[in-house]
């Protein structure tokens, strides 16, 4: 089955040019397919929502771009130039900065020791926790953030909201490309939720690429300029946010269902759906 792809502009303005590009990429685990032959451009200054069931391989997708799997078969390339990510640190040199669901913080620390974990300031042998915390404070108002609290303060005080501007806030600080956010608004509240779609845009606007996984259609319509869908591996769907409704985000996934099943997608009333999709 195609997937449906459309060349317009998106909802929040032109994209820039091509970064990343995942080309024919399989993943095979012994029998299982994870994912089959999928095909995916991301732009700079653009976001992503990355969509579809459980089991439908986006994870694994995400795995691949973090360096945390290989794939089988196929490629990645950035900037046109073939590449191959044998860690996550292999992926962040390049640009590419993951936030998991669970932040990649440690509650125990500061807000400036989180936000130069791994790339800690020093003095000799010594931490230089005042450098830290001097650069921390001019990179968080730099970049908008400069209303979170004391930077000195532990990780542990933030509100989810202020803990996934902590870790938006790394990437761009830190100049990466592309960021790659695993169910960001997951159990934070709608005005959180709101909070952090302002600094995905602030990430996207400073040129970018973002690619987001949710399952919150009604959030990924409204965050997204771009909509990627997933079925048991296969990207069945890749359109421009034109304003769709939840609803039809959804068909996308039933369409997906359906033709596993044998049901041709032409035989199926999507309404809008495939307006938007025809050529």
């Amino acid at each position: 089955m195609s997937a449906p792809t459309t060349s317009e502009a998106g909802t929040h303005g032109a994209r820039g040019p091509v970064w990343l590009e995942a080309r024919g990429i399989t993943k095979q685990f012994g029998a299982v397919i994870a994912l089959a032959d999928v095909d995916v451009s991301i732009s700079l200054g653009e976001v992503i929502g990355l969509i579809g069931d459980n089991g439908s391989g986006k994870s694994t997708f995400v795995k691949i771009l973090s360096g945390v799997y290989q794939p089988s078969s196929g490629s990645l390339l950035v900037e046109g130039k073939p590449v191959r990510f044998h860690s996550a640190a292999d992926a962040r040199a390049m640009g590419v900065e993951t936030v998991h669901q669970d932040l990649g913080l440690v509650d125990s620390m500061s807000i400036a020791r989180n936000f130069f974990l791994g790339a800690e300031r020093r003095k000799g042998p010594f931490l230089d926790l005042k450098r830290m915390e001097r650069e921390t404070t001019a990179m968080l108002k730099e970049i908008g953030l400069g209303n979170l609290r004391a930077v000195g303060q532990d990780v542990s005080k933030l509100s989810g909201g202020e803990r996934q501007a902590i870790s938006i806030g790394r990437a761009v600080a830190f100049q990466r490309k592309m960021l790659i956010l695993d169910e960001p608004t997951s159990a934070l509240s709608i005005q959180e939720t709101q909070k952090v779609f302002e600094f995905i845009r602030a990430a996207r606007d400073r040129g970018l690429a973002v690619l987001t996984v949710m399952h919150n259609l009604e959030q990924v319509r409204d965050i997204a300029d771009r909509f990627v869908v997933f079925y048991h591996g296969h990207k069945i769907a890749d359109i421009v946010n034109t304003g769709q409704s939840e609803a039809d985000l959804a068909h996308y996934i039933i369409e997906g269902k359906l033709a596993e099943m044998g049901v041709d997608r032409d035989q199926v009333d999507t309404g809008v759906v495939r307006a938007i999709t025809a050529e």
